[in-house]
């Protein structure tokens, strides 16, 4: 794939790249990926620009951004370090909520948790969840 002018079926981008057809085929009806020509046979044909903009949409799915953020940073609405940011935030907030959740396991499993201490683990969680939605208690914003 390294002559400029190369055309490449889905095919062959998909054994040189590892993808399967069908993903680069929905990528392509999605419009992240349009085809640079048709051959005369009605085949989508790609180019080496093309390729390079399938392994951008691969990484950035990879790094788990949704097909309209995908879209947006090839359209350059939004930059990658700013998708970047935001999924750094919420990636933080995830892993508070997984260590909240394995600590408690823990503790179920180190104290041998009956049912009803797993209902009472539960509605003190939906307790704290409703109230950092609401910035606590008091209405103020937690700190963080």
């Amino acid at each position: 794939m390294n002559d400029d002018d190369e055309l490449f079926t889905i095919g062959q981008l998909s054994r040189s790249t590892g993808l399967s057809t069908r993903t680069i085929r929905f990528w392509s009806d999605s419009g992240l990926l349009p085809p640079t020509t048709r051959s005369y046979g009605g085949y989508r044909l790609y180019d080496a620009a093309a390729v390079g903009r399938l392994e951008l949409v691969r990484t950035l799915r990879e790094l788990g951004m949704d097909l309209d953020t995908v879209a947006k940073v090839l359209a350059e609405q939004v930059t990658v370090t700013d998708v970047a940011r935001t999924h750094v935030t919420a990636l933080d907030a995830e892993i508070r909520t997984l260590r909240v959740r394995r600590a408690v396991l823990r503790a179920v499993v180190r104290r041998g948790g009956t049912t009803e201490e797993m209902k009472l683990v539960s509605s003190r969680k939906a307790l704290n969840s409703a109230n950092s939605c609401s910035g606590g208690p008091s209405g103020r914003p937690r700190a963080a």
